[in-house]
């Protein structure tokens, strides 16, 4: 068990515990119904002559935080309540579903844990955008073999200074898929395609895989003065889009997946004609 899912049990045990004092307390010869909630006081607000205060509490999930608003009647209670401050708060409901705060108390076993639970939360999402960062940025060195580009065929090329070092490198699409004697293309259900980039004695590999019912698509541009290159592998079960730009520093490209949706099941795509 988590600490996270341990620490909220625990406060739902208190809760519950001082939820049925309340209740108890609270019934009138009427059995007037009260309920009650646990939360921090995020606002304080009026609306003509009525007063409100809004907390944030766990939703009915435990997981999820939630604001709730109350009206205030009593003005001594109204001058008590302070806010970014922990209370259990005791309140009845108007037949139009508005809330009434009849009382409050402070609460500070319900801060504590709700702090607690919070940090973990934000140490666990700070953890998650870590590791969804590396996945998505990948450094392409240069290959240490040249890729043998004699059996392949070439679909694009195009010249262009992409490291701003005064010198134009060529981009260049490969497709492993051959033409016939009138020069068009024999697609087979699956090929592999190739985005090479040569500078100088250097060769890159930007992209290297095998394309089921599908085709790659490149564009180069440019966007505040970086030059980039953006790809578009399509199919049966993919649409995927990708951006390259080059790091001086490191002499590489860095690429980052812009979308790549997982399970994915291409049902139409659109015909210019």
């Amino acid at each position: 068990m988590s600490n996270k899912s341990r620490n909220i049990i625990i406060l739902i045990i208190i809760l519950a515990i001082i939820c049925a004092f309340f209740v108890l307390k609270n019934v009138d010869e009427n059995k007037k119904e009260i309920k009650i909630i646990s939360g921090l006081v995020v606002g304080k607000n009026q609306s003509g002559e009525i007063n409100f205060v809004t907390i944030e509490t766990f939703g009915e999930d435990g997981n999820e935080l939630e604001k709730l608003s109350f009206e205030v009647l009593d003005e001594n209670l109204w001058n008590t309540i302070k806010k970014n401050k922990y209370y259990f708060l005791t309140y009845s409901v108007k037949e139009s579903g508005s809330f009434v705060l009849e009382d409050v108390q402070e609460n500070d076993t319900f801060g504590k844990i709700y702090e607690k639970v919070l940090h973990e939360e934000e140490e666990s999402v700070g953890k998650e955008e870590q590791i969804e960062k590396r996945e998505k940025f990948t450094a392409i060195f240069p290959s240490t073999d040249r890729l043998d580009t004699s059996g392949l065929t070439l679909l694009d090329s195009v010249k262009v200074d992409i490291n701003n070092d005064k010198k134009e490198e060529t981009i260049e699409l490969y497709t492993t898929a051959q033409r016939d004697e009138n020069g068009e293309m024999i697609w087979d259900d699956g090929q592999k395609w190739f985005l090479l980039v040569h500078d100088g004695d250097k060769e890159y590999i930007l992209f290297d895989e095998y394309v089921q019912i599908g085709t790659l698509e490149f564009w180069v541009f440019t966007s505040k003065n970086d030059y980039h290159i953006l790809t578009l592998q399509t199919g049966s079960a993919v649409l995927k889009l990708s951006d390259y730009t080059y790091d001086i520093e490191r002499e590489s490209f860095v690429k980052k997946d812009i979308f790549n949706p997982e399970f994915l099941n291409v049902i139409h795509g659109s015909t210019i004609r």
